[in-house]
């Protein structure tokens, strides 16, 4: 490695250093028996932080004792411990006295359900921002918010990040709210669509172009002029195609499939994959000019286990969208809810309360209204706890470290931690390290 590489590196480790600390609180996530009330963030300050309606004046659970529980900063990190409450407290489903908590653990006092935060995070603590365009408590998806907040006016492309289901097609409208175009927001599932019809979609076909095209259509491109497109699961649009989606990026123009005359558009482009396109441009599936053209501000959304403090607000709004806003859960209903991994994000949260509220009788949604899956799910863990700036240094010492192995290389990195090539776009964003920085030999 050169000097001046090295130095380069020194200087992002300090940044990161300076800028990131380890930071905790508590976050109340949602209640069984009062399932609409707002969720709320206590800080912790100071040692101990209690849990009850003696210290915590606004709760109004009749199941949690007035000191029913606290939390303790010690040696060995941070303990939760019950205080005898009448109803005990459970940690992950599991009654305890007293365990040591990590980062994303959920427990339970009375019918309240409560998410522990112990990570590096630069900022204030979470707080609900009622003005944005998506209201979060995880600091993760709160930079997505906030990052797109700041580009919906300009022009610059965006790369939404994400797996199925974690809400892609909802904040690409909510950039396109916030975008002030005066025309439609266009949506279009590139891999819905039958590949050799991908082109006659996007750009429109001219009358007897093929075999299918009984009419002129104007295509999704133009639809969209002077509005937004939303090109969704992008790295499944066949290469040809790719050539086209260029030259409409360069000239600002696009070719009807059949047409000899081009025709000038204006469209703001907003993409959106679960794929790993580092790993399909180098394979010759993705064009790298294009991909350059499009990877201007790339927004990683995080998994609904990843911010799953923000189930309870996610389950209040499905509740008033099926007209459901009276009905309660059970304990065991909402703590299914609650230890769930969901692997298929807030789609399938949202079909879950659907099913729920159809299946309820009365005002009560009982665990057998629930999917069988997360009837017998196991519960989330999460990983064992850090305590203080070893938090942070511990993820990123190993990131360095393996940024310098793969000079820069996300989609490697990724690979050698076992983790999602969005899980370590995260960690970089919160631990400000730029991949970039790591290329080349200087």
């Amino acid at each position: 490695m050169t000097r001046q590489k090295t130095a380069r590196l020194e200087d992002d480790d300090a940044r990161a250093s300076s800028g990131v600390s380890a930071r905790a609180w508590l976050v109340r996530l949602g209640s069984a028996s009062e399932p609409l009330v707002e969720p709320a963030v206590y800080p912790f300050e100071t040692s101990p932080l209690p849990i009850g309606r003696d210290s915590m004046s606004e709760l109004t659970d009749p199941f949690i004792s007035g000191q029913h529980a606290e939390i303790h900063k010690t040696d060995k990190g941070y303990e939760l411990r019950d205080l005898g409450s009448s109803n005990g407290t459970l940690h992950f489903g599991q009654r305890t006295s007293s365990v040591l908590l990590s980062d994303g653990d959920v427990f339970e006092t009375g019918s309240t359900f409560w998410v522990w935060r112990a990570r590096p995070h630069r900022g204030p603590t979470p707080s609900l921002d009622p003005d944005a365009v998506m209201k979060t408590l995880s600091p993760d998806l709160q930079s997505v918010v906030d990052r797109l907040q700041r580009v919906a006016r300009t022009r610059v492309p965006v790369m939404l990040l994400g797996d199925t289901g974690t809400g892609k097609e909802v904040l690409a409208r909510a950039l396109h709210d916030r975008s002030h175009r005066s025309g439609p927001f266009v949506a279009i599932n590139t891999a819905a669509i039958q590949k050799s019809l991908v082109a006659s979609e996007l750009f429109g076909v001219e009358k007897g172009a093929h075999s299918t095209a009984e009419r002129a259509r104007l295509g999704q491109v133009r639809a969209a002029d002077k509005g937004t497109l939303l090109l969704d699961e992008i790295g499944d649009m066949p290469t040809e195609v790719q050539v086209s989606l260029l030259r409409m990026l360069q000239e600002s123009e696009v070719l009807p499939v059949g047409g000899d005359r081009p025709v000038k558009v204006d469209v703001r482009l907003v993409c959106a994959t679960h794929q790993d396109l580092d790993r399909l441009v180098q394979d010759g599936a993705f064009r790298a000019d294009l991909y350059a053209r499009l990877n201007g501000c790339v927004l990683s959304i995080p998994n609904l286990s990843e911010r799953i403090e923000d189930l309870g607000a996610l389950v209040a709004e499905f509740l008033r969208r099926f007209n459901a806003d009276s009905m309660v859960f059970t304990p065991a209903a909402y703590r299914a809810l609650a230890l769930h991994g969901w692997p298929h994000n807030v789609r399938e949260l949202e079909k879950t309360i659907e099913s729920a509220v159809a299946l309820s009788d009365g005002a009560r949604i009982e665990l057998s209204a629930l999917p069988e899956a997360l009837q017998k799910s196991k519960p989330r863990k999460s990983e064992a706890p850090l305590e203080g700036d070893e938090l942070a240094e511990s993820y990123q010492r190993e990131l360095v470290r393996l940024l310098t192995a793969h000079q820069g290389n996300v989609s490697a990195v990724a690979r050698s931690m076992g983790k999602s090539r969005m899980q370590i776009h995260r960690w970089l964003k919160r631990l400000d390290l730029d991949p970039e920085s790591f290329r080349g030999g200087g």
